[in-house]
């Protein structure tokens, strides 16, 4: 357990170490593609998205922005905000905690793709009052998660790299309780590179 702690606490220094070693590996092949478009089919034109974990903003940003939609992208590593700023510099781009970043406005969309599941399971269940103070009614909500309950230790350039998901019946009870409703769900989506993927709107 000492161990998956650790590595819980040093996600942002991994990212950080391998900012652009990482997003060489990424790529810009957008796997992602049919869940983006379920996404931008539910927000109006010239929407204001928030990209949580947005990493270098290729190439998922990249496509929103191709959509004429506005980004405010946030990561903890420095090194990926200042790709991401050099990549778009007409967005919004902030290195911070997605957990306790604050804004005076809300905004159409909010995105935590490949990045909320870095979070522990408690940081997760708090994560949900955080997506509805960012939203208003209508707003779209798409995440990634595990299939099921618990932690992994996975690998990033030989450094250990930590992921924990909730249930998918906690999920659905905690999008709930802050009054966003479930549009689509599908579990190790193999069409998506075996991603679990969330996709929500607030009712109220």
């Amino acid at each position: 357990m000492k161990n998956q702690f650790e590595s819980a606490q040093n996600i942002i220094e991994i990212y950080k170490k391998h900012a652009r070693a990482w997003t060489e590996l990424r790529g810009n092949f957008l796997y992602e593609k049919a869940w983006l478009d379920h996404f931008l089919a539910l927000i109006p034109q010239h929407s204001k998205i928030l990209d949580l974990g947005c990493g270098s903003g290729k190439p998922i940003a990249d496509y929103l922005i191709q959509h004429d939609h506005k980004i405010t992208g946030v990561d903890s590593s420095d090194v990926m905000i200042e790709m991401a700023r050099q990549n778009f510099p007409e967005q919004h781009w902030l290195q911070a905690d997605m957990r306790t970043i604050e804004f005076d406005h809300k905004f159409n969309a909010i995105l935590a793709w490949d990045s909320f599941f870095h979070l522990t399971p408690n940081d997760q269940r708090q994560m949900f009052s955080q997506f509805a103070r960012l939203a208003q009614q209508g707003t779209v909500l798409m995440f990634s998660s595990g299939p099921s309950h618990g932690e992994a230790i996975g690998d990033l350039f030989g450094d250990a790299l930590y992921h924990a998901s909730l249930a998918p019946e906690e999920y659905t009870a905690l999008l709930n309780d802050h009054s966003f409703q479930v549009i689509k769900m599908v579990i190790e989506d193999v069409e998506c590179t075996g991603h679990t993927v969330w996709l929500a709107q607030k009712l109220y």
